[in-house]
Parts: structure tokens; C-alpha cells; sequence
């Protein structure tokens, strides 16, 4: 598809990120609210059930995030607003690590989307996907149709999920389809906003002592899965990875924006189930 008509673009630009930032900047970095799950939850990657609205803004890894519980889930849900930080999450997952509080049980770990190790990362196209013009009815018709595709191709791409710590899951992972009751979902708005969400079942977390249930856990953005090396290239160095299945794979100039897809980013914080 054609770039971006320049003009427009350069208008409808900076409204959007001002409405970005200031919705950011009212959020703690660490949610501190127990939140209990709606009853219409479903993991649909959309956060209509909240409003449009979360706990917490982390700017370590530049996400919006909301923890919350049924009686037997727990749920992660998970926005992107950022290009570069929306193709890390695309190509190299998030992974939520829960701890128990008091160190008697076994960590869990869930990646989405997880690839087969002989899989290449899903492109998303999203620098200019398609032309803006000053028809907005077409405007709106284009931005549905690149979203509804980029949407066609995550469920025809992301197919398995990574689980650390569930003896069922053979080689760590699970189908999306899978009977344990894990369930995970990305999707693109719009605005090619990009929200993804996850179900554990409570069964699987490890439990001790008495209601409220509390847990330490960490969201990682997740970097390259495998070493990254720079190396010349014709214009100039670049940065490649070894890939599972042993294939060099390119990420591009060492730019501080492919410098962070390469590495991961996280952060750490404490949850309490909230009373059903």
C-alpha cells in the first residue's frame, strides 16, 4: 500500500499521541488495585469489559496492563500504543512469570504468542500500512481493512502458547485450543493499538496460607530468542540473531529502537486475588 499522505498525518499525529501520553501519565507504573474480573471477561484481545481503561502504565517496557481475577482465573490484559514496542510483542511474545509469595512452590510461565522453533516471527506492516486521504468515511474503511487483516493473520499465525511449569505441556507448550484452560488472544484496533490478553486457570498457581491470596510476578517483554550479534553489512553494521533452528535472522541497524526489540524489558510487582 502507498505511505501516508504527509499533511494529514503530521494533524492527526500529534492529537493522538497527546491523548496517548496524558492517559499515561495519570497511571501508576505498578498496579496496587485487586481487581475483580467483570462477569462478561473474555479473552477477545479487547478491553471493552474495562472501559478502554487499566490499572497501570510501566514505562520500563511502555505497555498499559490490568491484573485481574474470577473465582477461577486470572487474568492478564496487556496494551501496546508504541510501533516498535507492538513488533516486539508480535515477534518475540510477552512472558508472565507468577512466583509464589512465599517460595514453596514451582514458578509458572506463559509466553504468547510462543513459535515453532522452525517459525519465522509474524510482520506486521505498521509504519504505513495504508494512505491516509481526507475522506474520512475511507479513511475509516482502510483502518478497519488493514486491522480485520493483521487479525486474519494472528489467528492463522499464533498458534501455540509457552508454559513453564505445567507437566501436561509437552516441549512447553500448548495450543491456543488447548483443554487445560489457558487461553491468550492478540489483537489490532483501528488504530493499530495493540491489545492482548491471557486466562490461567487459578488451579495451576501455587497457593499457601489463607484468602487473600497474594503473589509476586513479572511481565517481560521478551527480546530475540537467540544470540545477537553485530555484524558489517553494505551500509554499515547490523544486528542479526541465531534463530532456534540455527538460521541467522537480520534485525537491522544498531538503532536504539532495534537495539530494544533485540533485548528484553520488564518489570516486577504483587498481586492479591480480589474476593469474589
Amino acid at each position: 500500500m502507498k505511505n501516508f499522505n504527509t499533511t494529514v498525518f503530521k494533524l492527526i499525529l500529534p492529537a493522538l499521541l497527546f491523548t496517548v501520553i496524558a492517559n499515561a501519565q495519570k497511571l501508576p507504573k505498578i498496579q496496587t488495585a485487586s481487581i475483580a474480573a467483570p462477569v462478561t471477561i473474555k479473552v477477545d484481545g479487547k478491553n471493552t469489559e474495562f472501559g478502554d481503561k487499566f490499572q497501570a502504565f510501566n514505562r520500563t517496557t511502555e505497555v498499559y496492563y490490568t491484573l485481574s481475577n474470577s473465582a477461577t482465573k486470572l487474568y492478564l490484559t496487556v496494551q501496546a500504543t508504541e510501533k516498535n514496542i507492538i513488533r516486539k510483542i508480535t515477534q518475540n511474545g510477552i512472558s508472565l512469570t507468577i512466583m509464589p509469595k512465599d517460595k514453596s512452590g514451582a514458578k509458572l510461565v506463559v509466553t504468547y504468542p510462543q513459535y515453532g522453533k522452525k517459525e519465522a516471527p509474524g510482520y506486521f506492516n505498521l509504519r504505513d500500512p495504508y494512505e491516509i486521504v481526507k475522506d474520512t468515511v475511507k479513511n475509516n474503511y482502510l483502518a478497519d481493512s488493514v486491522a480485520a487483516a493483521y487479525n486474519a493473520n494472528i489467528n492463522n499465525r499464533f498458534k501455540l502458547i509457552g508454559v513453564i511449569g505445567v507437566a501436561s505441556a509437552e516441549d512447553s507448550t500448548l495450543s491456543v485450543f488447548n483443554s487445560e484452560g489457558f487461553k491468550a488472544l492478540g489483537r489490532f484496533d483501528r488504530k493499530l493499538f495493540y491489545t492482548y490478553e491471557l486466562a490461567i486457570p487459578l488451579s495451576y498457581i501455587a497457593r499457601s496460607g489463607e484468602a487473600p491470596i497474594s503473589f509476586k510476578y513479572n511481565i517481560m517483554i521478551n527480546g530475540v530468542p537467540g544470540e545477537v550479534r553485530t555484524v558489517p553489512g553494505g551500509r554499515g553494521n547490523r544486528m542479526v540473531y541465531t534463530a532456534p533452528d540455527g538460521s541467522e535472522r537480520n534485525i537491522g541497524g544498531p538503532s536504539p529502537d532495534n537495539m530494544s526489540f533485540a533485548y528484553p524489558s520488564d518489570f516486577s510487582g504483587e498481586y492479591t486475588l480480589a474476593k469474589q
